[in-house]
């Protein structure tokens, strides 16, 4: 989509297309690429933006404005999140138009004199104020850590319409603009839940009580379709996905184990024993083929997390470190962890588990522990023990 578009009465979509990405940030992929949307709002009064596009658009972007409005005659500027593919513009908007105003949160603003060195004008909104554009208003509803601390709503009552920033978008660039001219991108709009969100579960809770009472006909992210056919929907489903996880009378652990000749496997099963002995539940998977939705689901879960590792080629393998990585994507419900595991030669692997965890935050309450090759009955009992004082840590915490 070449042109600006109208999707209310002068307000008006002024975003990007980038069809061919197929890896956003380096990091996520992209199989139906992704937009940078971006919005214009002529007042009777005042004429504001919110949010620009990534800086490769810039041209793109300008045209677009200035096709609908001289770019002398934008009086201000809402950054509703200034990470560079939202705000890859502004620096040239603002040396064409330096009287523009810009509007964000406060985190905002001091992100935003770190990323651009020229002067600006800037107003730190707070939450709930409202500009008025004469016939139209701006109400600001600030919305951190969804996901960066920046980051804030922006309401427009007149139309029951959210600028609601990366809430409610996904990676996916269809043919239409809205969700009800292209194909269904259910599955894109989770993976961008789940890789962008879900670690801020409680920031979403607490931002959606904030629009639950908004009768919302219009949801416009900054990427992908604009949600104009059931918005509600898009929300309900945050709100579901966010929820906590439900209450255990037990305390909960996570066993994660990877054996290539079953020693590891020993050492677990003997690990679950001793914390079942004290009444504590466990869940075990072998790190084999994985999936990542199941991990983060339990990780929300457990009041523990405990991983039992070979060690091959002086490091632990990389089916575990993968399962770690997975660790920054949620938000666990206990932070207390252990580490065990069987080696040959050498015994690295534990000692550099329990480093990253540590680094991730976790309590390490029970020292890791290792063996050379079979546990012997000995060994296995040693085993036996570490899950019995595991068990007894986390029963101290009540």
């Amino acid at each position: 989509m070449s042109s600006s578009a109208e999707i209310r009465p002068d307000i008006f979509w002024v975003g990007a297309r980038h069809p061919d990405l197929e890896v956003f940030d380096e990091l996520f992929p992209t199989l139906h690429g992704t937009t940078y949307n971006a919005y214009l709002v002529r007042g009777s009064e005042k004429i504001a933006l919110i949010d620009t596009v990534k800086e490769p658009f810039t041209d793109e972007y300008l045209d677009k404005l200035q096709k609908l409005v001289p770019l002398s005659d934008i009086d201000l500027v809402v950054v509703n999140h200034t990470e560079p593919d939202h705000t890859g513009a502004l620096g040239r908007l603002l040396e064409i138009n330096p009287d523009i105003r810009v509007y964000c949160t406060r985190a905002g603003e001091n992100f935003l004199r770190q990323l651009y060195v020229q002067p600006f004008t800037v107003h730190a909104v707070s939450d709930g104020e409202e500009i008025s554009l004469g016939d139209k208003t701006l109400r600001f509803i600030l919305a951190p850590n969804l996901h960066w601390p920046d980051t804030m709503f922006t309401f427009l009552p007149e139309e029951d319409l959210l600028f609601s920033c990366d809430a409610f978008g996904a990676h996916f660039c269809g043919e239409g603009l809205y969700n009800d001219q292209v194909e269904d991108f259910s599955e894109e709009f989770r993976f961008y839940f789940d890789t962008i969100m879900r670690p801020f579960k409680s920031s979403i809770r607490e931002a959606l009580t904030k629009i639950e009472n908004l009768p919302l006909t219009l949801v416009c992210p900054s990427h992908g379709p604009i949600l104009r056919r059931d918005p509600q929907k898009s929300i309900d489903a945050y709100r579901a996905w966010a929820a906590p996880p439900p209450a255990s009378p037990q305390k909960q652990v996570l066993l994660l184990t990877l054996s290539p000749h079953g020693n590891t496997r020993t050492m677990g099963a003997a690990v679950r024993a001793g914390l079942e002995e004290a009444d504590i539940s466990v869940t075990e998977f072998g790190l084999v083929d994985l999936d990542d939705e199941l991990v983060r689901d339990e990780l929300e879960k457990a009041d523990a997390l405990v991983v039992g590792s070979p060690t091959i080629n002086r490091d632990a393998p990389p089916p575990v470190w993968r399962v770690l990585s997975l660790l920054s994507s949620v938000t666990p419900k206990g932070k207390v962890a252990g580490v065990f595991g069987s080696f040959g030669w050498s015994g690295e692997a534990v000692k550099l588990i329990e480093e990253r965890l540590r680094g991730l935050k976790y309590q390490l309450p029970i020292p890791g522990i290792s063996f050379r090759f079979t546990p012997t009955d000995a060994d296995v009992e040693g085993c036996r023990e570490f899950g019995r004082k595991l068990a007894q840590s986390l029963n101290q915490e009540d």
